[in-house]
């Protein structure tokens, strides 16, 4: 697809150069992150787009800028956030955002793809203070309430909850998108067939695994939920964690090891080795009760994995089924649901989801919603008197 054909041409006539910006992207293996790096690759050749990112080898049309990252040591030695009252994150994004400034005061982006909220605010301010003539789209991928989403000429929103009930707060139509996001399957194939993936792993033929690809935490991902309806089951049976600890809680792994001993394994594989977990496990589950998306079910699906997750109405619509449904938040049900599915292979199979996930979620039937997208925001106004503010969501010249 030639982007000449869909995207409309800037003043000067030539086609509209887009940035696609989050520091997180090349230092965060998974997550939201790891879903704007996956944009790039599959619009990057249909479009003028530059990836700006916090870290790794650089590719053709990608930047690495001089920053403040969160976890680097500067900010592990010196309390920045103190300063402002914020966290480390919010310093990541004002340095990300500064050391933007000069490529956009040139004129170098025509369109700005944000996903990281305190960088969107800030852009949005540098602009308003320099006059720049960049439009802003901003991905809302977090749990926020509407009322306090960054201001930006446009929200794309992820999810189809999160998209009616903006809608509810009064943020107009016309400002709104609803396109999800999207998995690579190819990123998840492996060549190695499940029994081979068990040996290699030490995993019994027989064992039924319980995997969880998520953050090692209490708070959201209620690890220590899964944990203790994990141990409720009897026989031959193994959880498997594997999650990253840049929002982990370090207590966490040792806790569960305490609790479950030999019947649980932990580790944090490298993003392209995944699949090969989606591939030995028998049923994934996800013990969020809530999620801005939920990235990991519709892969773990596009595997021919079974899920389970929170009974809600963010999860009906992800999943597309009630039957992958359990009330997380009811002491016992997770567990009996499980040791259901560990009796009865013919119940997981009747959990799989394979062909709906790669129909609705694959990047190749996602990439010209994308763009088009794109067009839309370059399309429209830059907006550089837009706010948000608490309830109702209002433009600060309506009356």
């Amino acid at each position: 697809m030639n982007a000449t054909t869909l995207l409309p041409a800037v003043a000067n006539g030539s086609a509209p150069r887009i940035a696609i910006a989050s520091p997180g992207v090349g230092l965060v293996q998974r997550g939201f992150e790891r879903m704007f790096a996956d944009l790039f690759e599959v619009v990057g050749n249909a479009a003028e787009v530059t990836l700006v990112k916090g870290g790794g080898a650089c590719g053709p049309r990608e930047i690495v800028p001089t920053f403040l990252p969160r976890n680097g040591r500067i900010l592990r030695t010196l309390p920045l956030h103190w300063l402002i009252g914020r966290t480390r994150f919010h310093v990541e994004c004002l340095s990300f955002a500064l050391a933007l400034l000069p490529s956009l005061r040139r004129g170098r982006f025509d369109l700005v793809h944000t996903i990281d909220p305190p960088l969107t605010r800030v852009l949005s301010r540098l602009r308003r203070r320099f006059g720049l003539r960049f439009h802003l789209l901003h991905t809302e991928a977090t749990n926020m309430p509407p009322g306090d989403y960054p201001p930006a000429d446009h929200i794309h929103e992820i999810g189809a909850m999160k998209y009616e009930a903006a809608l509810r707060q009064g943020i107009p139509r016309s400002h709104l998108s609803l396109i999800p996001a999207g998995i690579s399957p190819a990123r998840f194939a492996t060549s190695a067939s499940r029994e081979e993936l068990r040996a290699q792993h030490g995993i019994g033929k027989s064992t039924f695994v319980v995997l969880c690809v998520a953050a090692l935490n209490r708070w959201h991902k209620r690890v220590d939920h899964l944990v203790e309806e994990f141990d409720r089951l009897e026989g031959d049976c193994l959880l498997w964690l594997d999650g990253s600890m840049d929002h982990g809680e370090p207590d966490l792994p040792g806790w569960v090891r305490s609790r479950l001993g030999e019947r649980c394994r932990i580790s944090r594989v490298p993003s392209h080795r995944v699949g090969e977990l989606y591939r030995l496990a028998d049923v994934k589950v996800l013990a969020s009760e809530h999620e801005a998306f939920g990235l990991v079910l519709p892969e773990a699906m596009a595997c021919g994995l079974p899920v389970l997750a929170h009974r809600s109405s963010h999860f009906r619509w992800l999943i597309g089924s009630d039957a992958n449904l359990v009330d997380m938040t009811a002491r016992g049900e997770l567990a009996a649901r499980l040791q259901r599915l560990q009796a009865n292979p013919a119940e997981r199979a009747l959990l799989c989801r394979t062909a709906e996930t790669l129909a609705r979620y694959d990047w190749a039937n996602l990439k010209r919603d994308y763009l088009e997208l794109y067009e839309r925001v370059l399309s429209g106004p830059i907006r550089n008197d837009l706010c948000v503010t608490a309830t109702p969501w209002r433009h600060p010249r309506s009356p």
